[in-house]
């Protein structure tokens, strides 16, 4: 079966929405909303350490979880979290199931057509990773390999319209999947992200995999539903003061390793406010 690019996915998903009255329906919603309520919900990945995933203790950890955890101290309000993969993701935001998705979402302008996005609070590095004696250094090295992608995501549509025909890219629901794949030998090669490796020295300690190129740096930001003025004003001032009082750069030190690099100040198809 033929799968759709995310491209594709996020525009029949804001064509179906618009048609519903479903996003209309959700713009009412405010920061009162939120804190009468009682509690903040989050979409978070549930399988990609150290981004998003369920701690020993059962509860929703990592990066994506301290963000998340350090705006519902500035509302007031716990966190409820829900988790989800790359391709669920957006439809969990958008049938109102949750009230933002920090669920480490790359900021795309085709994204930004069917989301609101904040401005960015983390990135990571896109890249694809394979067995070290491979002759692997650019997407037209794919030619006749197995690729491996999480489904819907940057990998997938990078990978899908840079490799050549020859290449068999084969879909994952989740990264923790498409790892899974590369380990046990499904595929030769697999597109991810350069915190992938924490993952795959837990799975195998002696491995001989690397990163074979890079493809590009993703930025994440929080998404909204289009149209939510003022959740994006406080989302946004939340970034800017978890920036400026260092807190973002500690949980980013904490998690990945190493400090924050620049975020941008804009990116091209990408608007951080509500226009």
């Amino acid at each position: 079966m033929a799968f759709l690019n995310r491209r594709t996915l996020v525009r029949a998903l804001a064509l179906t929405l618009a048609t519903a009255g479903l996003v209309g329906a959700a713009q009412a919603q405010s920061i009162d909303d939120i804190k009468k309520r009682g509690v903040l919900r989050v979409g978070i990945l549930a399988d990609l350490p150290p981004w998003g995933f369920v701690g020993r203790d059962g509860k929703a950890a990592g990066y994506d979880a301290d963000v998340a955890n350090l705006l519902g101290k500035k509302l007031g309000v716990p966190v409820e979290f829900s988790g989800t993969t790359s391709a669920a993701r957006t439809a969990l935001l958008m049938t109102g199931k949750v009230d933002v998705l920090i669920a480490t979402v790359g900021m795309y302008p085709d994204r930004a057509k069917v989301v609101q996005f904040s401005k960015p609070y983390g990135t990571l590095g896109i890249t694809v990773i394979g067995k070290k004696s491979l002759p692997v250094k650019s997407m037209e090295d794919l030619a006749n390999y197995r690729v491996g992608v999480s489904r819907s995501s940057i990998m997938d549509n990078a990978i899908t319209a840079g490799a050549p025909k020859s290449a068999t890219i084969q879909r994952f629901d989740d990264e923790a999947t498409s790892i899974q794949a590369l380990v046990s030998g499904q595929v030769d090669l697999i597109g991810g992200n350069t915190t992938y490796f924490q993952n795959i020295n837990k799975a195998v300690p002696n491995h001989s995999f690397e990163h074979k190129f890079f493809i590009t740096r993703q930025y994440m930001g929080v998404a909204m539903r289009p149209g939510q003025k003022q959740l994006n004003e406080y989302v946004n001032a939340f970034v800017d003061e978890i920036k400026a009082n260092g807190e973002l750069n500690a949980i980013y030190r904490k998690t990945i390793g190493e400090d924050m690099p620049e975020l941008p100040e804009k990116i091209d198809g990408v608007p951080f406010t509500v226009q």
